[in-house]
């Protein structure tokens, strides 16, 4: 079964901050089981609403195609805790 979620991860190559948080994204959709784009500012202006981005990095959550949460941060602490709240996650475990 596909995930209703999905993460959209704005960075740039240049972002210091981008550079610690993108790893702690990357676990955080595996632990999450959720299927995740990672976008360049840079490089990827005709797939992405620069415009509408006031910084980075910038952390979309996406249910079901429509955006309903947006995350800005260079704290991997805080990055956990935003998606614990918006998001649960797929569990593998068979008891009952």
């Amino acid at each position: 079964m596909p995930s209703e979620y999905e993460l959209e991860y704005i960075g740039a190559s240049w972002c210091a901050p981008c550079k610690v948080v993108k790893p702690k994204v990357l676990e955080q959709a595996t632990k999450y089981a959720i299927p995740i784009k990672l976008y360049d500012i840079d490089k990827d202006v005709e797939k992405i609403d620069v415009d509408a981005v006031k910084k980075l990095p910038t952390l979309r959550v996406l249910k079901d195609g429509e955006v309903i949460a947006e995350f800005i941060t260079k704290h991997n602490d805080q990055l956990e805790e935003f998606l614990s709240k918006t998001i649960k996650p797929t569990t593998t475990d068979t008891d009952f």
